[in-house]
């Protein structure tokens, strides 16, 4: 069987990535522990709605952010998943709304 995975370009990707992700065991242990906590303090029993995982995407770029070097990247993609998490918030509370 071919592990598709284990090629140079996935290697060199990940290789890049080591510097604006940080190391990947700090990095996933961070951005663990950031969820535990999350879901720990939900007050809604059993579910992850969808704004709830637009938060639990931000903690894992804050976490890459503190175990990282600077790239646009991770900011730029909080900005997106605030604005999605806000919208799917409002869309559930005031569910006659738009946008």
């Amino acid at each position: 069987m071919v592990d598709l995975c284990d090629n140079e370009d996935v290697q060199r990707l990940l290789s890049l990535r080591s510097s604006t992700h940080g190391d990947a065991n700090k990095t996933f242990r961070l951005a663990g522990e950031l969820v535990m906590d999350f879901i720990a303090h939900k007050t809604t029993q059993g579910v992850i709605e969808p704004h709830e995982f637009a938060a639990i995407n931000i903690l894992h770029k804050i976490a890459r952010i503190a175990c990282g070097d600077y790239t646009d990247d991770h900011w730029d993609d909080i900005c997106g998943y605030a604005q999605l998490g806000k919208e799917l918030h409002k869309q559930l509370t005031h569910p006659c709304q738009e946008g």
